[in-house]
């Protein structure tokens, strides 16, 4: 008898071969037959017909590392949209290694991870994936070490440049994540501390990942002007490590002024592969990008992290300066993307703060924050960057924004039908956050593959699935095969999608009828049954 039995549906089983009309026997987690005629009965049986049956969507790049330790509805934004593993530690924003003395580098992270539990007991990775092992997970968690963490931990928030002793510690903490489950190493210079990392720090930690056979996942220094330096950069590092490569997110800005085409970044990956760099990206299928709110302001104001740069915003002559280069749309740093430039203030939305008394600013535009009127063009402008520099300041520097029509639509297809594509949300799980933390899977679905039919069911079901499988090592993932985990979706192809609506982020997908996480009933008919089906990878 199995437990549960999913008939007469349409399996499109992760591998790229043509969907085919079977049943499914499950039983202890697994799927143990699939058939025209099942050998048994079971305790439970879902009618698929006319219905879509699929591996779990895999989220290859998810920053929701502390929300098994939340509550509320920011633990169904996953599994309401079929996802049944994520990758989480993105962006070289991980909360682990963490220790007492590296506070600024918690306060940093707040906006993209949220608070997670009151103390991060996390000495080491290996403490950190036991806290993870035994918390209620929605889905599976597969883990990366976030180079931040550890560069944080030996050098700190500042430009410091590693001495051959501080590069043998950091060495030491990525072995011991290696060694503990961590799946690779993920690097955001862009971002505080990783922009201050020179190449040869990657290239000594990346090697460690490469003797584990694991991977590097990188959010590059600039998506902007310096994209292709960026992007060189990148794939040196692998090549030099030996380490496989995933570019997070490769895309440029639709403000050509500041970004290159998809075909252009296509390209710099084929020839790559040509040189024998093992190498493969993601993207999520939105115009609107999302970060953290300190990523308008240019980098001599970030350096050292929260108190530095509240320091900075306090004072009159670095506020004078920070409104002068800000009123410049042409302003330009080396590895600094300037979003004001590119999309303009009324294209700049508060996603997320932290203290009660901001949280009118939640939703609002950078414009939509200024109340005087009758101001000319460039005393709004300052009275914007007045706005912004004191919700930082009331903030701690705690906040994250939405930036609208960043990104173009047609590298946007462009670089989702590529075949080295896959599919990550990179939803930030904070404040009013980006609809793709709720939406992305659906909304690749429905919009992209079903609606514009950028690539087949077959091939787009692969993209979110068996690729990533591969890619990622991930055993019993990924496929609708006997002996593979029963996590699966059953999903109606007519009506699969996702609302893209900013001012109600968190509304929920439509079209996805269950999710099952390791065999049990995750979500059914829109009801979610299950918060902690899932297990750590």
């Amino acid at each position: 008898m199995y437990d549960i039995a999913i008939m007469n549906g349409l399996v499109v089983d992760g591998t790229g071969d043509s969907p085919i009309q079977t049943n499914l026997g499950i039983k202890d987690g697994m799927i143990v037959e699939a058939a025209k005629t099942l050998s048994a009965g079971a305790n439970l049986t879902i009618d698929a017909k006319q219905q879509m049956v699929t591996p779990g969507f895999i989220d290859v790049h998810s920053h929701s590392d502390l929300v098994p330790f939340m509550s509320g509805s920011i633990l169904e934004s996953k599994i309401r949209q079929g996802v049944t593993t994520e990758l989480v530690g993105q962006c070289g924003l991980g909360s682990a290694p963490f220790l007492e003395t590296m506070q600024d580098w918690r306060s940093y992270l707040t906006p993209i991870l949220g608070t997670g539990p009151q103390n991060w007991d996390w000495p080491d990775f290996s403490a950190f994936m036991k806290d993870l092992s035994r918390a209620n997970k929605p889905n599976n968690y597969a883990v990366l070490l976030g180079h931040g963490a550890v560069r944080a931990q030996v050098l700190g928030l500042g430009n410091v440049s590693p001495s051959p002793n501080d590069l043998t510690a950091m060495c030491r903490i990525v072995d011991e994540a290696m060694s503990h489950g961590a799946l690779g190493i993920s690097y955001g210079l862009a971002y505080l501390p990783g922009m201050f990392a020179p190449k040869q720090e990657l290239v000594a930690l990346s090697s460690v990942v490469a003797a584990h056979n694991g991977i590097m996942m990188i959010h590059i220094r600039s998506h902007s002007h310096q994209i292709r330096e960026s992007m060189a950069e990148a794939l040196d590092v692998a090549k030099e490590s030996g380490v496989k490569l995933q570019i997070s997110h490769m895309r440029s800005y639709a403000n050509r002024d500041f970004g290159i085409s998809g075909q252009e970044l296509i390209d710099l990956v084929e020839q790559a592969r040509m040189d024998g760099t093992d190498v493969t990206f993601d993207e999520h299928p939105y115009r609107a990008g999302s970060t953290l709110l300190s990523q308008v302001l240019p980098p001599w104001a970030k350096e050292g992290g929260s108190p530095e740069i509240v320091r900075r915003l306090k004072d009159p002559q670095l506020r004078a300066r920070l409104k002068e280069e800000l009123n410049n749309p042409e302003l330009d740093y080396p590895g600094w993307d300037n979003f004001v430039g590119m999309v303009g203030w009324s294209n700049i939305m508060v996603s997320s703060v932290s203290n009660p008394q901001n949280k009118w600013a939640e939703g609002q535009t950078a414009t939509q924050l200024v109340t005087k009127t009758g101001l000319g063009k460039k005393e709004l402008v300052y009275e914007i960057i007045d706005q912004i520099a004191e919700l930082l300041i009331s903030e701690d520097s705690r906040g994250s924004m939405v930036m609208h029509n960043l990104f173009s639509e047609d590298d946007t297809v462009e670089l989702l039908k590529h075949p080295l594509c896959q599919v990550g949300s990179d939803g930030i799980p904070t404040g009013k956050p980006h609809p793709r933390l709720f939406g992305t899977f659906p909304k690749f679905l429905g919009e992209y593959v079903r609606d514009k039919k950028i690539m087949t069911w077959a091939e787009g079901v692969k993209r979110i699935t068996g690729d990533p499988a591969l890619r990622l090592k991930l055993d019993n993932k990924g496929f609708v095969k006997t002996g593979y985990s029963a996590d699966l979706v059953v999903f109606d192809p007519e009506k699969i999608n996702a609302p893209e609506d900013y001012t109600n982020p968190t509304a929920f997908p439509k079209g996805i009828n269950y999710t099952l996480v390791n065999g049990q009933i995750a979500v059914a008919n829109g009801e979610v049954l299950s918060i902690s089906a899932g297990r750590l990878i």
